[in-house]
């Protein structure tokens, strides 16, 4: 059959790979001018096509002068049949791309002779890899293509291997989908993403890559490169994650922890005094702040505020408590303290208090009700309060707040946990640090960051490694 325009050959092509199903395998045979090739097509176990091609067979197989396609040669005839491999019970279809030649005219005669039911095509100097690699790359799906997904059961709190839908049955090459998932932390290879192909009620693994994900919502987009290669767009880079699917399942915990959250956090920071001292408070604060963002995602807001000494010299001018921000994601919070980083230390001041009760005044009266989010006040510094009245060795505060009373309204708040990170070791802090950190405190010299979030309730004291996203409706 001779295929001027080429249609008739792909239709072909087309029809008997969209027929391969299960064991079965389709030949094709291109007799070319310098020799023979033969390529094999069949599915996987995820219902992909495949194929692949042995070396071309020179015309020279049936002795060391090359065959000159006589009609009498009985050895060059077996020869090329035997090949050409298409004694078999599987489907094939016979291409001649050199139709002038000799060689080729004669091995296509003897290869029609051998499978007289097989189609047989003409077609000169037609490219037979790049047609059939574009053949298998626009065919439509002939399964359904899901992600592998965690979900937990509302009542017991159990994961369960689930999916979430990609591409239905029909779907073709370029296609997109927007995905939306949940990740929780992974282990160092991160969280996988595996993608499946269904069968009825069978599944069959596709391909699984993995990335490092911060926690919380991701949404991205996956497309149909062709049958059998999805490919994520709008993640951090991919890599082919070698793991055994065994032990990937192995590792999906029983159940999933409970969510912390929602949470405030209120950090409220001395920066008055030596540029080294206040840098290391503001990169402890960033370091928390940093920390407790990733365990709590979507659910945490953070408050900034900036507090420092009174003025009580002849012509000092006093800086009030600074509010620099309330109430705003974890990004808009580490903005705001690097401003404070760039702004650089306040003067030392009055050597012995600072105005720690100005900004309890300031906590106290913005929270106001509760809101049913946990709130975390973290101090950090080293100088106590002012008190309300005048003492032997501290003056008064000027607008007469009193810290003791303060602290008692905001630790009567059910929904409230002091926390302190004090210049001074424990040994040496003065007994207000212990109340300002009555439920974690820590040395700022040597501060374990996740601990005292923890001890905060900010982040859960053992993070789960959670391997596969989760469904996230």
């Amino acid at each position: 059959m001779t295929d001027g325009g080429g249609d008739l050959l792909r239709k072909a092509l087309t029809k008997a790979i969209d027929e391969l199903d299960g064991s079965a395998r389709l030949i094709v045979v291109e007799v070319a001018a310098d020799g023979m090739t033969t390529f094999t097509l069949h599915r996987d176990d995820a219902g992909t096509p495949r194929g692949h091609h042995g070396p071309v067979t020179p015309w020279n197989i049936a002795g060391e002068q090359e065959w000159e396609g006589t009609a009498d040669d009985a050895s060059g005839k077996e020869a090329i049949v035997r090949a050409s491999g298409i004694r078999s019970h599987a489907s094939v279809i016979l291409i001649c791309s050199f139709p002038d030649g000799l060689q080729a005219s004669r091995a296509m005669e003897w290869l029609r002779e051998a499978r007289p039911d097989a189609p047989h095509f003409t077609k000169a100097h037609v490219p037979v890899p790049a047609l059939l690699r574009e053949i298998l790359a626009d065919e439509p799906l002939k399964r359904s293509y899901d992600l592998v997904v965690l979900k937990r059961d509302a009542v017991s709190g159990r994961l369960e291997l689930a999916t979430q839908p990609l591409f239905a049955i029909g779907a073709r090459r370029g296609q997109p989908v927007r995905v939306r998932v949940r990740c929780e932390p992974g282990d160092d290879r991160g969280t996988a993403f595996a993608v499946a192909s269904w069968q009825n009620i069978q599944p069959s693994l596709l391909s699984v890559q993995s990335a490092v994900l911060s926690p919380g919502r991701h949404e991205f987009w996956a497309t149909l490169e062709r049958p059998g290669v999805v490919r994520f767009s709008g993640l951090p880079a991919l890599v082919p994650d070698d793991r055994r699917w065994e032990d990937l399942v192995a590792s999906v915990p029983a159940t999933l922890d409970p969510q912390i959250g929602p949470a405030h956090l209120i950090c409220a920071v001395e920066v008055s005094g030596s540029s080294d001292l206040v840098d290391e408070r503001l990169r402890r604060v960033r370091q928390v702040v940093t920390t407790c963002a990733g365990a709590l995602p979507d659910r945490l807001h953070v408050s900034l505020l900036a507090y420092g000494t009174h003025g009580f010299g002849r012509g000092e001018r006093e800086e009030p408590v600074e509010v620099r921000v309330w109430h705003v994601s974890p990004k808009t919070a580490l903005d705001s303290l690097s401003g404070l980083e760039l702004r650089g230390a306040r003067p030392e001041g009055y050597p012995y208090a600072v105005q720690i009760e100005d900004a309890l005044h300031e906590v106290h009266g913005r929270l106001g009700a509760g809101t049913g989010d946990r709130v975390v006040l973290l101090t950090v510094g080293g100088r106590p309060p002012h008190p309300p009245r005048a003492e032997a060795r501290i003056l008064p505060c000027p607008h007469r707040h009193d810290w003791e009373d303060l602290l008692h309204r905001l630790r009567r708040r059910a929904d409230l946990t002091l926390g302190a990170i004090c210049d001074e070791p424990e040994e040496r802090a003065t007994p207000v640090w212990r109340t300002l950190g009555e439920g974690a405190r820590a040395h700022l010299e040597v501060v374990d960051i996740r601990r005292l979030c923890s001890d905060l309730g900010l982040v859960a004291s053992a993070a789960q490694r959670i391997p596969f996203p989760l469904y996230d409706p």
